[in-house]
């Protein structure tokens, strides 16, 4: 599979050399954990009013119990990111301001970077199973890495690409490769860890349980639960003592009122699916699936050919578990999840929507629509992939611009100079399209990607160019710290300016 090694090896350098943990910009979800992780480690306790201290008073994601303070996030990606903080430390001492953009690099690298190389190596290791040859595989693998969310995903210490790896490896484990003992146990705790990343991972897993139970494989059920309990235990055991019951969890004491409400309605926040919100989390300009990555329209024929390929209870989950993500989405009212890239909650429904793809041969239109794909993603999150909601194919509307200024993510060449920062990553994404594709293939690809920029620039026909402008005039002057750059500005917005710009991370440069 040397094809396939090369675009997942150009995707794994790609990965070590950013570090996308911008100047003044106080990552919310990400340095949550880093603050949880900190306060664990440095003073032996879950509440992290310590560490959240450094991060300033606009820090969001916290929440608070009777003036105690804890991350609002399920703990799981947090305890997947402890080995990163634990080899970072000796290099770069206790927790400070200075030092916290190395120190979360190193976490997020262990605890999302490390489980997408995995996830697309098992996609590898499908491959070889079904018998689909090298060049196919690559192609599929291509499209996972670098036309999806799952790219950006897997550059963020958030816990979307980690609990992707984990079901889709249960999944694989469960119902592709043979079956054993060692792979059921190995599934229950895959699945423990992405129930205790994102509780909403429930749903999906009762999918599979379901799904086992049909199939009458009680020995493999009881396997998988004895490997996903320890999870549940420590996952009760932080609930009760952070927010005093096992069935508590932080989004009940959310420091924003706004989340908080959200939360507290519904079934712990969620409601039942509404057409509308499906219809965002796939078409809304500014974060639907399909408008990043219309490639998995692909899909839906190639489902067909996996049927061919599989046997029916894994064709069944294959579709049932994407499938129950997007329904439980639909009915949440924060479906959006912020500042990011694509509807991040559904992200690890993604690896069982490429895998069909493997076993059907991609023609110009899966080229076309990769291109798209690959361009919106990878250029979204190479400049800035924390695009505010105000702006609609964020390629062109925010992205586009700070590129031209040559603005792009920190990386480890703006040491040696920004010529070097734009190369070598623009150096690593052709090596790996090159790898995936036989020259008409590339052809359409770039077609493709042609088309993705000349549909983006028609953003200001969705969007409000006013609000579009100022606020990514906002993010060159504070986060990119371009002096000047945001020119006037209303006062409150100068106001916030300068408070940002006494926050960590520390400066890079540019």
């Amino acid at each position: 599979m040397k094809r396939s090694g090369i675009v997942i090896g150009a995707w794994t350098f790609l990965a070590l050399i950013v570090i996308p943990l911008y100047p003044h910009f106080v990552s919310p979800n990400e340095l949550t954990r880093w603050a949880l992780v900190a306060a664990a480690v440095e003073s032996r306790t879950i509440e992290v009013s310590s560490t959240a201290r450094i991060l300033g008073p606009r820090f969001e994601d916290l929440a608070i119990v009777d003036g105690r303070v804890y991350s609002n996030k399920a703990p799981g990606a947090a305890l997947a990111s402890a080995p990163g903080y634990l080899l970072a430390r000796p290099f770069y001492g206790p927790p400070s301001a200075g030092n916290i953009r190395p120190v979360a690099n190193v976490m997020r690298v262990v605890a999302s970077t490390l489980p997408t190389v995995l996830l697309a190596l098992v996609f590898v290791a499908i491959a070889r199973r079904a018998d689909v040859d090298d060049a196919r595989a690559a192609r599929v693998v291509w499209i996972l890495l670098f036309a999806t969310p799952v790219f950006v995903y897997g550059l963020l210490l958030f816990s979307h690409a980690l609990v992707g790896a984990c079901l889709f490896g249960a999944w694989a484990l469960l119902f592709f490769f043979a079956p054993s003992r060692r792979n059921d146990l190995a599934a229950g705790a895959l699945i423990g860890f992405a129930v205790s990343s994102e509780y909403t991972m429930i749903f999906p897993s009762m999918v599979i349980g379901l799904v086992l139970l049909i199939e009458r494989r009680w020995s493999c059920v009881a396997r998988v639960v004895a490997a996903g309990l320890p999870f549940a235990v420590l996952l009760g055991a932080y609930h009760h003592a952070a927010f005093g019951s096992v069935f508590r969890t932080p989004y009940f004491y959310e420091k924003l009122p706004e989340y908080r409400e959200v939360a507290r309605s519904g079934f712990f926040g969620l409601h039942l699916p509404s057409p509308a919100t499906f219809a965002s989390l796939l078409f809304d300009p500014s974060r639907g699936l399909l408008v990043f990555s219309p490639v998995l329209i692909a899909a839906i024929p190639a489902y067909r050919a996996a049927r061919r390929r599989m046997r029916s209870a894994a064709w069944w989950t294959l579709v049932a578990i994407p499938a129950t993500i997007l329904l439980v989405y639909s009915g949440y009212p924060n479906w959006h999840g912020g500042w990011n890239v694509g509807p991040r909650y559904i992200v690890a429904a993604i690896p069982f929507v490429v895998l069909p793809l493997l076993f059907r041969n991609g023609g110009v239109i899966e080229s076309l629509l990769a291109g798209f794909s690959a361009l919106a993603v990878i250029f979204t999150t190479l400049v800035f992939p924390f695009p505010p909601n105000a702006f609609p194919f964020p390629w062109i509307s925010l992205a586009a611009p700070l590129a031209l200024d040559g603005l792009v993510v920190p990386n480890l060449f703006h040491l040696i100079g920004r010529p070097a920062a734009i190369a070598i990553p623009t150096l690593l994404i052709l090596t790996a399209i090159v790898a995936a594709h036989r020259r008409l293939a590339m052809l359409a690809v770039l077609c493709g990607a042609l088309t993705a920029v000349i549909a983006g620039s028609q953003w200001w026909r969705v969007g409000n160019p006013e609000v579009v402008n100022l606020q990514r005039r906002y993010i060159a002057e504070v986060y990119f710290e371009q002096r000047g750059a945001m020119g006037e500005a209303p006062v409150g917005l100068l106001r916030r300016r300068e408070s940002e710009l006494r926050q960590p991370p520390a400066s890079w440069p540019f």
